[in-house]
């Protein structure tokens, strides 16, 4: 069985490239952040130190942590969906599902854990200019930056590789239970878009939720509002992640109309193409989702609590009964206090902006690498669509075109589903913080919302275009043959 994974493994190294960047990367941010909880936890007398690295490491890690393990569940389950033909073939002549299921976890396996050893060596080095950063922006005490972590090195690697090989397991559930004519039939013609385990971890997401809302509304105060509506947000986009197989064509079919309006002939071809392939356009548009929807509600949350903690508050002025306190003392005294707490304020403000640079950068980087990831494995997995197409009579202008307005209906459809996934969280929000609507959507920060909502277009495009062009150029007889 080795030797089988390793041979199958050299033919399809292509499939698992983003794969391999994603667990590196994810290895390299876990070795880091457990590595900087190991040097406080030796070097710190108190527990204040200690007690910050380790939000720290809760919040970044468990952030990115599921970021990454979304990338890698898509793109485990697209890989899984492009071998539906190898598979049926392969039962058909006598596999057994346990074979074929063992041979994929194992070459996730051998991949994730090269990748898990080269991002946990990375983590590593990085680790001391990490602290250094830190340091310097007051998250940490000062302390010694250098030497190596055993723990943080293990942490990564082992992390990283379960992840991966839970992700290959959960992919190869589906496709190992249907029958082998039905899996080659499922390779040309999509029969069932919501798998059963999907709907069901979907409805228990939801009824978290719920619960997670209900729980933080029996308790007062701005902060707790706040905190309880990111945690709905993260689960609301987990639920509509796992039910966007169900929900993306209504969703494609209201994305694709700017497509049919603009371009009579490529448009109307890439609405038909994304209305017949669901579980394509669901794969590609989750990145989208994930990476528009948390970015959106970390954005959200990081200003509505800015604006919260800037409120002026009373400052009440001390008197005692047996002197009179004077109106230049009172002054004073109120002048000083309101220093004080402005200050205060400032230094909250200039920790959530560093907090926020900490969850926005791995999570940006993992998202754009799943989101041109998954698009490069479709759009190279539809060689031989093309070769039919250009062989057939369309120019490389043309099915450009059409890539251009498919990738348009895919991160439409991701946006749109993120969209309303922030705007239900903001409206209870809005109810709980007892604002108006207007004050509320005042407080966002609309430019950098937009920034979100343009980069993913932009790597949607590149994600779709660059593939696409590296694959036009090859003779369509030459990939007839080869397919």
């Amino acid at each position: 069985m080795f030797f089988l994974v390793l041979g199958s493994l050299r033919t399809r190294l292509w499939q698992y490239a983003g794969v391999l960047v994603v667990v590196v990367m994810s290895s390299a941010l876990v070795t880091t952040l457990t590595t900087v909880l190991d040097r406080v936890h030796h070097t710190s007398a108190g527990g204040g130190a200690e007690k910050a690295a380790g939000s720290l490491l809760g919040l970044v890690g468990g952030t990115s942590g599921l970021t990454a393990w979304l990338l890698v569940v898509n793109t485990m389950s697209l890989v899984v969906q492009q071998r539906r033909r190898e598979i049926g073939a392969l039962r058909t002549i006598g596999a057994t599902s346990r074979q074929l299921r063992l041979e994929i976890v194992g070459e996730t396996l051998v991949i994730s854990l090269l990748g898990a050893a080269a991002g946990a060596g990375t983590g590593l080095a990085a680790a001391g200019p990490a602290l250094s950063w830190l340091i310097r922006n007051d998250i940490l005490e000062p302390g010694p930056t250098g030497g190596l972590s055993l723990p943080g090195f293990t942490a990564g690697v082992l992390c990283t590789t379960g992840i991966a090989v839970l992700a290959a397991w959960a992919a190869t559930n589906g496709p190992m239970r249907i029958s082998p004519i039905a899996a080659l039939r499922e390779a040309e013609v999509e029969r069932r878009a919501m798998p059963t385990g999907r709907a069901i971890g979907a409805l228990v997401l939801l009824g978290l939720a719920w619960a997670s809302w209900d729980r933080y509304g029996r308790r007062n105060g701005p902060h707790e509002a706040i905190n309880g509506a990111m945690a709905l947000c993260l689960l609301l986009i987990l639920s509509v992640w796992l039910l966007i197989p169900l929900l993306v064509r209504p969703i494609a079919a209201l994305s694709s109309g700017p497509g049919r309006l603009l371009s009579r002939h490529s448009g109307t071809l890439a609405a038909a193409n994304s209305a017949a392939a669901t579980r394509r356009v669901a794969a590609m548009a989750g990145p989208v989702l994930i990476a528009a929807g948390l970015g959106a509600m970390l954005l959200c949350h990081n200003s509505v609590s800015q604006a919260t903690n800037s409120r002026p508050s009373v400052v009440s002025v001390p008197s005692r009964s047996t002197e009179p306190v004077s109106l230049e003392t009172a002054k004073e005294h109120t002048l000083k206090e309101t220093r004080l707490q402005q200050a205060r304020a400032d230094q909250r403000q200039q920790r959530n902006a560093v907090g926020l640079r900490l969850l926005m950068v791995p999570l940006i980087t993992f998202s754009g690498i799943g989101i041109l990831n998954t698009l490069l494995l479709a759009t190279r997995r539809r060689r031989q669509e093309f070769a039919v197409l250009r062989l057939t009579g369309s120019t490389r202008g043309q099915l450009l075109r059409m890539l251009g307005w498919e990738s348009t209906v895919v991160v439409l459809s991701g946006l749109l589903a993120a969209a309303a996934v922030v705007a239900v969280t903001l409206a209870g929000l809005a109810t709980r913080l007892a604002l108006p609507t207007a004050d509320l959507l005042a407080l966002l920060p609309w430019g950098a919302l937009a920034q979100v909502a343009l980069g993913c277009a932009g790597l949607g495009l590149l994600g779709v275009l660059v593939p696409g062009l590296l694959v036009l150029r090859v003779h369509p007889s030459q990939v007839a043959r080869t397919e």
